[in-house]
């Protein structure tokens, strides 16, 4: 029998996550994105897929833009998961430069989850209850992190309150998002590397990784 089990939201749940996402993108004058069902069948197909076969990586061949977050050690509570995927994604403003924008793989899950011009979304979560381990996927269209577009579509933050996570997981355990961004890194890398890429595009892939290594360490 499947250890995986995938939590249902009710219409309540999914008008919560939705003001969650939505607050964050009032502060980049970003418009909300509405749920939309079948995008979240997309995402929770997806999640699945991930957990069962102990993967972490993007899906290929949609037209939608992605977010992932892993984690373990969070707890069961599908609510507090998804906000903690958020705020980890929505966490990554702190590398980016508004005076230089651009795609970065220390920010490309913060420019995702703002982008101006995407307008719906939904998300999918599956938790392996044997390993405690938890993969949630956020979809988005229209889709974004498209280059030439990052000015009008990524703004800078007005002076608001961010939200506060609620639940607040207790204890807290240690997060392993850095440690995904670092391997995402490493993977491009090294995908650069076996399909002879130019060398100008292992320079930038090699940047970005010492740019997210030295501001995490910061």
């Amino acid at each position: 029998m499947s250890s995986v089990t995938q939590p249902q939201l009710t219409e309540s749940q999914k008008n919560e996550i939705s003001d969650y996402i939505n607050a964050y993108r009032a502060k980049h004058r970003a418009p909300p994105l509405q749920w939309d069902n079948t995008i979240a069948a997309f995402a929770q197909q997806w999640s699945y897929y991930l957990v069962s076969n102990n993967l972490f990586k993007h899906s290929s061949g949609s037209d939608y833009g992605e977010n992932l977050a892993y984690f373990k050690g969070y707890g069961t509570d599908p609510m507090t998961l998804l906000k903690k995927a958020v705020d980890s994604w929505y966490n990554e403003v702190t590398l980016y430069n508004f005076n230089n924008p651009g795609f970065s793989q220390g920010t490309g899950h913060f420019t995702c989850l703002v982008w101006k011009a995407s307008t719906n979304y939904g998300m999918g979560i599956s938790i392996d209850t044997a390993t405690k381990t938890v993969d949630v996927t956020f979809n988005t269209s229209p889709p974004g992190n498209y280059s030439g577009q990052y000015q009008i579509n990524v703004l800078p933050a007005i002076s608001s309150p961010a939200p506060v996570p609620n639940p607040v997981p207790t204890p807290q355990p240690v997060p392993v998002q850095n440690k995904t961004i670092i391997l995402n890194a490493l993977q491009n890398i090294l995908n650069a590397l076996r399909t002879n890429q130019p060398r100008n595009t292992l320079i930038i892939l090699v940047y970005d990784l010492i740019k997210v290594v030295t501001a995490l360490s910061i």
